[in-house]
């Protein structure tokens, strides 16, 4: 093929026009194109075994890294039913809640007050 491009380029010279910028791109790319489809030669004996130990290596450092993943998980889903099976009615204890959610006597929402927000403290917001 390249010689084909070569014998195309050397046309159009000769014929004494310009080639258009559309046939120069094409040729272009076919010149780019053609090494691209060269295929690499098989790996070694030797190369082979070393990625196939590397492979095996990566196997057993994932299986041990999901074993331990499922014994912390297990170890918090123990913690997890053990906090939730005493406490079964989702309710807090008395002792645990805070003292605004405790003395909310009027209904939800925004109506006014003397004690600043948390939003008040947290500085000017970004504008995008």
């Amino acid at each position: 093929m390249t010689r084909t491009f070569v014998r195309y380029i050397q046309c159009v010279r000769d014929a004494g026009s310009r080639p258009s910028r559309r046939a120069l791109v094409a040729a272009m790319l076919m010149a780019v194109a053609l090494p691209a489809g060269a295929r690499l030669p098989p790996p070694t004996p030797e190369q082979q075994q070393a990625a196939d130990a590397r492979k095996a290596t990566e196997a057993e450092q994932a299986k041990h890294q999901a074993e331990e993943l499922a014994q912390v998980q297990d170890q918090i889903a123990a913690r997890f039913g053990k906090k939730g099976a005493a406490d079964a009615s989702g309710a807090t204890e008395p002792g645990k809640v805070s003292q605004k959610a405790a003395e909310a006597t009027q209904a939800a929402g925004p109506h006014g007050g003397t004690s600043p927000s948390a939003e008040a403290h947290s500085g000017e917001a970004e504008r995008r």
